[in-house]
């Protein structure tokens, strides 16, 4: 996976125009955050699941969700 930078620096590379390139900017970062709070609400669920089995509980699947956000969908 390339880094934010790296994508960052080719967009700015091959976009010409200013206000192309901020929403292409924009776009990217809205996608990378919706990575990183997908994954950060893996991490809360995680402990949660933990207990629920310790309680006996039985986790039988992990169906993803979406969850819509100003920035993006967020599974």
């Amino acid at each position: 996976m390339k880094s934010i930078i790296t994508e960052m620096h080719q967009i700015m590379k091959e976009t010409p125009d200013v206000l192309a390139m901020e929403e292409k900017l924009q776009q990217l970062m809205y996608s990378w955050f919706s990575d990183l709070v997908g994954e950060a609400l893996t991490l809360l669920d995680d402990p949660v699941s933990e207990v629920k089995k310790d309680e006996g509980w039985d986790v039988e699947t992990r169906d993803a969700r979406t969850i819509q956000f100003l920035f993006g969908p967020v599974q």
